[in-house]
């Protein structure tokens, strides 16, 4: 364990420890280079030598580097010293969110869709990233006492001996929000993400967790075995729009369930709103799998007979008489038939001479072996096959989901082959990622073109327009992307404005919420909206700080909402002040010095109050043995007060509690 006061890597004083893991400790440090605090994540001293573990550890640092998100906690650095492995990261002031549910339960069902929806962003931006959570649960949301959410841990696959499901005190709290897939020993995926999104959603409203049980065994048998509990069996003031949200994104069946979470933010964002109040409760088909009981499979008893002995009688052979011949002298062969021997020798090397200069040929100069020249750029291919004598024959283009545009898939012939010389090869070269061309969808029916597109792989974003005629509730009446574009659905999403009709509508209880959501409620009911900005030390930037009229007014098309938004707090300027102080020199004498021929030097500390000092720390300390002018510069927040003290000798020389900036 690192030491409290102690200074790591020469930058980072750490001040106290604030959270401990089961791999990792947690400290609060402060950061001398940029003079700010921040959070020191320290892999345990007993797992500095596990391999496996500091594979994960830097697995997490990586996939949260790439993350750039207002609702993820930030990395600042990765090191190690003295082999020990270490994360800085943002220090975020507050509790994670298994505390705030705790102390505030039950919230409000606008603050928990405001932030649910700071969590499933942050969670969005991560899956686009291609990073899957793995082990989202609040004790891994971090909340600020302004309500904004920071999301930890990303990237951190369960391993070690933490994936034991009999290891209560390590799984226990992360088995509540376990997807039923993995819960039977499947992969985590976006869905399982989703689940547990869905898992938070309802702790969130309710305050409790779906399922609870002894051991972390029976809590996860329950994600597959049980049907999900209902939020309104709790809370029958939580509208069914709302719940469906919950229900929809704790699907056991994956097909019922979510299939990306932007689509669960587009639900949640207008789960709230007059017109889905109502609406009919999402009931996807019972996919609860029957228990198979398996009947077990009895041993072979051994058989009681033995085998017998079998007596082997041996065959006595009768000897027989060989005749006996006597030696013949040896016969001299011809001289011919030496000769003739010799002469087909040498036609046996010539031919096998020969063969050996064929194959040498074969080898070495009439063919030649296709080289490799996948995922190199088409002009660098065909550099490569011309230095091995190779021309290019025709070249395919073919959509390809991993080789970028213009790079080469393979060769017909195939790399490795063997070629003749001068022998022509085909590139098959990507065309990139497979597009597909945008139609026209104004005017039709959004549900039915939603659902094609998300087949289709595409993110679907909803924007509700009003309009004067109910008829067309529904419709699309606008499309972000032009008919015609063609356009890789994974990686761009498209939105669709649906027409919305309603004859009144009652305002919102929008404090703390995002200007998004108040311009998308204008826009559902007709709605004019006048914004205004000011500077706010509690409200987040973006987030709303008033509103007019009240929560709970009557609203007509044409009627005009005001908010004003928070622009974050305002930065001070900070300004320099030039004191000057005059020290005199007081002599002191050793006891000894009797005749006081060697006056002793005068002690001078500086404490001094401003933006980056401390009036309780010593900021300067120095001797004098004569009188003299010093300058103290305090910086000074615009309309604030600095301060000084000057101590000689350990005794108040002179001091000032109001240095105003010049």
């Amino acid at each position: 364990m690192i030491d409290i006061n102690s200074k790591l890597s020469g930058r980072y004083i750490i001040n106290q420890l604030i959270g401990s893991g089961g791999m990792a400790n947690v400290y609060l440090a402060r950061d001398l280079i940029l003079d700010r605090d921040v959070a020191v994540k320290v892999l345990r001293f007993d797992f500095q030598d596990n391999q496996d573990a500091i594979r994960r550890f830097q697995r997490e640092a990586m996939a949260a580097s790439q993350l750039l998100h207002h609702n993820v906690v930030e990395v600042y650095d990765v090191d190690e010293e003295d082999g020990q492995q270490y994360i800085v990261m943002e220090y975020v002031k507050g509790n994670d969110l298994k505390t705030f549910i705790r102390e505030k339960s039950p919230v409000s069902l606008e603050l928990a869709v405001n932030i649910m929806s700071q969590i499933l962003s942050a969670i969005d931006v991560a899956h686009r990233h291609n990073i899957i959570h793995r082990d989202i649960k609040p004790q891994n949301i971090l909340i600020t006492e302004n309500n904004e959410v920071k999301i930890t841990d990303f990237g951190i696959a369960v391993v070690l001996s933490d994936t034991s499901l009999t290891q209560t005190n390590t799984l226990l709290g992360s088995v509540h929000y376990l997807s039923p897939e993995q819960a039977r020993g499947g992969s985590a995926t976006v869905k399982s993400d989703i689940y547990a999104l869905g898992v938070v959603l309802y702790e969130l409203i309710t305050g409790e967790v779906p399922y609870d049980g002894e051991s972390a065994v029976s809590v996860a048998l329950k994600h597959f075995q049980e049907e999900f509990p209902r939020v309104k069996e709790h809370l029958d003031y939580v509208p069914q729009s709302l719940e469906n949200v919950v229900i929809r994104a704790t699907a056991k069946s994956l097909e019922h369930r979510y299939s990306s979470v932007q689509e669960m933010l587009n639900d949640l964002s207008t789960s709230l709103s007059v017109n889905r109040m109502n609406e009919k409760r999402f009931d996807p088909e019972t996919d609860i799998e029957d228990t198979l009981i398996m009947t077990p499979i009895k041993p072979i008893s051994t058989a009681s007979q033995t085998l017998s002995s079998v007596e082997v009688k041996e065959d006595l052979l009768e000897e027989e008489e060989i005749p006996q011949y006597d030696e013949l002298p040896p016969i001299s062969r011809p001289k011919r038939l030496r000769k003739l021997l010799i002469q087909v020798s040498v036609v046996l090397l010539v031919i096998l001479l020969a063969v050996g200069a064929y194959a040498l040929y074969n080898q070495t100069i009439r063919y030649v072996t296709v080289p490799n020249v996948e995922n190199l750029s088409q002009a660098e291919a065909i550099a490569l096959l011309e230095e091995e004598n190779i021309s290019v024959g025709n070249v395919i283009n073919n959509w390809h989901d991993t080789v970028v545009q213009g790079n080469v898939i393979e060769t017909d012939p195939e790399m490795g082959e063997r070629i003749e010389r001068d022998s022509s090869v085909n590139l098959v070269v990507s065309s990139g990622e497979e597009q597909v061309q945008i139609g026209d969808y104004v005017g039709q029916s959004y549900e039915p073109i939603r659902q094609m597109l998300i087949e289709a792989g595409f993110i679907v974003e909803r924007q509700d327009l009003f309009i004067n005629d109910a008829s067309q509730t529904g419709t699309i009446m606008a499309q972000s992307l032009e008919p015609g574009t063609r356009v890789v659905p994974g990686e761009t999403p498209i939105t669709m404005t649906v027409g919305s009709y309603s004859e009144s509508s009652t305002m919102q209880d929008f404090y703390n919420l995002s200007l998004d959501m108040v311009q998308s409620f204008a826009d559902g009911y007709g709605l004019l909206l006048d914004v205004g900005y000011e500077y706010s030390e509690f409200i987040p930037d973006g987030q709303v700080i008033s509103q007019s009229p009240e929560s709970g007014t009557s609203l007509y098309p044409g009627d005009t909402i005001s908010v004003v938004v928070s622009m974050g707090p305002e930065e001070e300027e900070i300004n320099s002040a030039l004191t000057p102080v005059y020290i005199e020199y007081l002599p002191m004498y050793e006891d000894n010095d009797e005749d006081q021929e060697n006056p002793l030097p005068n002690t001078i500390q500086v404490f001094i109050g401003d933006e980056y000092n401390n009036i309780t720390e010593v900021a300067e300390e120095f001797e004098i043995t004569e009188s003299q002018l010093i300058e103290l510069t305090l910086y000074i927040s615009s309309n604030g007060t600095g301060q000084y003290r000057i101590l000689r000798d350990g005794e108040v020389y002179e001091e000032s509690n109001n240095v105003i900036p010049q």
